[in-house]
């Protein structure tokens, strides 16, 4: 009959089991081979990619938020009643200028 002590069955498989974790640890943080030039270049413009597009993004829904243009009400529209009818076509001729040069 074989007289196993449990007490010191016990610290040793505490102990093995802290040496498999210790081992997972210290071999989890190192890169199995290093990484070739080329590899890091990669890894740094996908960085760089992300980045742009994070930022992007954020402008984006920054953008969305703002509003340049008023919107008038009927009330709020000037009076064009009192200009005469040469005032009215220099008006006109004006705002097809800028058409065409936006346009362009």
């Amino acid at each position: 009959v074989i007289k196993v002590n449990m007490r010191n069955l016990d610290y040793k498989t505490v102990f093995i089991s802290l040496c498999i974790l210790h081992l997972f640890f210290v071999c989890e943080g190192r890169p199995i081979r290093k990484r070739t030039v080329s590899e890091v270049q990669l890894m740094h413009n996908l960085g760089e990619h992300r980045q742009v597009q994070e930022r992007r993004e954020w402008l984006q829904m920054r953008l969305r938020g703002i509003h340049t243009a008023r919107r008038l009400r009927p009330e709020e529209l000037p009076d064009l009643s009192d200009l005469t009818p040469e005032e009215i076509q220099y008006a006109l001729n004006l705002l097809e200028k800028l058409l065409k040069s936006k346009q362009s």
